[in-house]
């Protein structure tokens, strides 16, 4: 199982490299070509996309339920960590970003938010299935394989969820800088 672990940290690693390889060509095209009602949809976009990133992938409730199932031995106090909701309209507009960022930053960014959704979901509904085990602990020590599984589950999607969150935050740089490089000077214009 470590060589799994270590093969998935590899494939991850090299998904946000090559995330990050079309930078150079992406700030240039950002920073040239850019409206300033383009430059406010990214910052738009953006903005809307810390706000799901916060809420999405919160980092207290990754380490409390990680720190849970990381124990050996049971406790009575199970860490009581739901689901996050984030409003449909800001996941809407953040899984299909419009034509103010390149073809090739909307498809990546399309297609990390799915994974990112996806993971979401499967970390908060394994840690579900993980609490059921806990409440009866002799089913538990019957089914010790069964609660390993999750436990490495949940560290695979946590390592993914930050992943996802970097690669989106690699994909979105350079076109929030191109952005301020539009509206920068506008708003010193206007002081």
């Amino acid at each position: 199982m470590k060589k799994n672990l270590l093969l998935y940290g590899i494939f991850l690693g090299a998904l946000s490299l090559s995330s990050c390889s079309g930078n150079t060509k992406n700030r240039e095209m950002a920073g040239n070509s850019m409206s300033v009602e383009s430059a406010n949809e990214v910052m738009k976009y953006y903005d809307t996309s810390l706000k799901v990133l916060k809420n999405l992938v919160n980092e207290d409730s990754i380490k409390a339920v990680l720190g849970y199932i990381d124990k050996t031995e049971g406790t009575d106090m199970l860490p009581i960590v739901s689901q996050p909701v984030v409003s449909a309209r800001d996941t809407m507009f953040v899984a299909a970003p419009g034509d103010y960022l390149s073809q090739e930053d909307r498809q990546n960014l399309e297609e990390n938010y799915t994974r990112l959704f996806r993971s979401v979901s499967a970390f908060y509904e394994n840690y579900a299935t993980y609490r059921l085990y806990m409440k009866d602990k002799a089913y538990l020590k019957d089914n010790y394989a069964m609660a390993d599984k999750i436990r490495k589950e949940e560290l695979l999607l946590s390592i993914a969820l930050s992943e996802y969150k970097q690669v989106i935050f690699d994909i979105l740089t350079p076109a929030v800088e191109g952005a301020q490089t539009v509206l920068v000077p506008i708003q010193k214009d206007k002081k």
